[in-house]
């Protein structure tokens, strides 16, 4: 028999839930654990927006980091969508010897792989 209303893409929420037999259940668990966190069903409407965060006490390159992503999330909110801050590396140009090049790359290659590969991304 051919399926003649074929299943909707799973979106939100419901795109990418692992699989334990039952799709109800999957959909509870990741629920509880993101409310867990502080976030409504209205939050979680939105759009996610990640945002890479350089910040760091250590590195005083990075020191307004902090202030410019609280202001950043504000913006995010007021626009419509739900921030979610990740951590990143943080460099730290004038102690980097011969350069920060590699580093660089390396952070790029760290951030690319949190959005591929995180939770959040699966939700947009």
């Amino acid at each position: 028999m051919s399926n003649d209303n074929p299943k909707p893409p799973a979106t939100g929420m419901r795109k990418g839930l692992t699989s334990y037999g039952d799709e109800g259940f999957s959909l509870f668990l990741r629920k509880a654990f993101i409310k867990g966190a502080g976030y409504t069903d209205a939050a979680l409407d939105r759009p996610v927006i990640g945002i890479a965060s350089t910040g760091s006490a250590y590195n005083p390159c990075h020191g307004n980091a902090p202030a410019l992503i609280e202001a950043l999330k504000r913006g995010i909110m007021l626009a419509g969508g739900l921030p979610m801050e990740f951590p990143t590396i943080s460099l730290h140009e004038s102690f980097a010897s011969p350069t920060s090049m590699y580093l660089r790359n390396l952070m790029a290659m760290d951030t690319e792989e949190r959005c591929a590969r995180s939770r959040w991304t699966r939700w947009c």
